[in-house]
């Protein structure tokens, strides 16, 4: 048994309809939560030896260093693009530096392809794709967007492929999206699909 002051269940769509006790479905708030529908999502995960985003400053681009302060250069913000095929990214090691800034690297670009089994620009199923295809590919759309990255070395990546993730979000469905607060003392919901 676990006592706490507070209880946050930070999940997606799929964990949230597992974890919730089925007594529970008789608050309209949980019940709602099993009308929504977990959609499929690739996150990858580019690190660089520089900062991609920095646009204005090439000796900061390629200006990696011992702190954050001294060294991180572009864009803190999570951004959106029509022309890749993955809908989100950011850079990490400027949005998120407590956790992902390190010492000597540049930019930790994360992107997030949905649905990954049509690349909004390509067309091409990601799903279906070798994880070294996925980031070469995404790699290329990142050079693209932003070209003052072309010069930079990428030096690791990683990939990760969920079967079910955010909610699918589609006309009707943000009637079911449940608050964070619920009719539970001292449980609470977090992830995409609340109200926030």
């Amino acid at each position: 048994t676990v006592e706490a002051d507070a209880y946050v269940a930070a999940l997606d769509v799929p964990g949230a309809q597992r974890l919730l006790p089925q007594a529970w479905r008789r608050f309209k708030q949980f019940d709602n939560i099993y009308e929504l529908e977990g959609v499929p999502v690739i996150t990858v995960q580019l690190r660089y030896n520089g900062w991609v985003t920095e646009l204005q400053d090439p000796a900061r681009r390629d200006r990696v260093g011992a702190s954050h302060a001294e060294s991180a250069a572009g864009i803190d913000n999570l951004l959106y693009s029509p022309d890749a095929d993955f809908s989100c990214f950011a850079d990490l090691a400027l949005t998120s530096p407590l956790d992902y800034f390190k010492e000597g690297e540049g930019s930790l670009m994360q992107v997030v392809i949905t649905p990954p089994e049509k690349g909004a620009v390509s067309g091409e199923n990601y799903f279906a794709m070798l994880n070294d295809e996925i980031v070469r590919r995404c790699d290329a759309q990142v050079r693209e967007l932003f070209p003052s990255a072309r010069g930079l070395e990428l030096t690791w990546s990683g990939v990760v492929k969920i079967g079910q993730s955010l909610y699918r979000e589609k006309p009707g469905m943000d009637l079911y999206r449940p608050d964070q607060k619920t009719p539970v003392p001292n449980f609470f919901l977090a992830g995409s699909y609340t109200k926030q």
